[in-house]
């Protein structure tokens, strides 16, 4: 629910640029658009959600946490943005959008959420974690529209972009889980 919530901070700042975030840019305000305006603001507020709603709670015990907590956000971003794009660009990105934009919407967001889950264990400085996974997960995002809006990437390309985030994000849960106080 937090995730879909934030679609509307993020699309009232998006707005304004969405005319110049398309492959006839120059590559540097592309690439500025891809990773500042559309990278840094979505992951922005995918984790100031999770951040606002779930990083005091209780149940927020373990680094593991921050990953299920910022994954669920992402998921329910990724759910009203493709509903979005669906109805704005018809039925076929809506379909390519579903499998490939919520995995990496939910990637982006769980590789963030384990930083977020680090500073809650007191793992270092908190401002230090949560701004290494913030700015990580921004640069990434940003690379990947750029590729994808510019058309410097086949579908292909896109696959094993989705994989290379999903491996990441497999290493940062076995991580996340070797640390767990609730481990077996």
């Amino acid at each position: 629910m937090y995730g879909a919530l934030a679609v509307i901070p993020v699309g009232l700042i998006e707005l304004p640029f969405a005319n110049q975030i398309n492959n006839s840019a120059s590559l540097i305000k592309l690439f500025i658009l891809t990773t500042v305006v559309v990278g840094l603001t979505e992951e922005f507020f995918k984790l100031i959600v999770v951040w606002y709603g779930l990083y005091k709670s209780e149940e927020f015990n373990e680094v593991m946490d921050g990953i299920i907590y910022s994954i669920s956000a992402g998921l329910g971003f990724a759910v009203v943005e493709n509903l979005l794009y669906t109805v704005v660009f018809g039925y076929k990105v809506g379909v390519v959008r579903a499998f490939i934009t919520t995995l990496v919407h939910a990637s982006f967001s769980g590789i963030a959420g384990y930083y977020l889950g680090l500073a809650k264990m007191g793992r270092g400085s908190e401002i230090r974690l949560i701004s290494i996974g913030l700015i990580q997960v921004a640069l990434l995002h940003g690379i990947y529209d750029f590729l994808v809006v510019g058309n410097f990437i086949s579908m292909g390309g896109v696959a094993i972009t989705v994989l290379m985030l999903y491996i990441y994000l497999v290493k940062l849960i076995k991580r996340a889980n070797s640390m767990s106080p609730f481990k077996p």
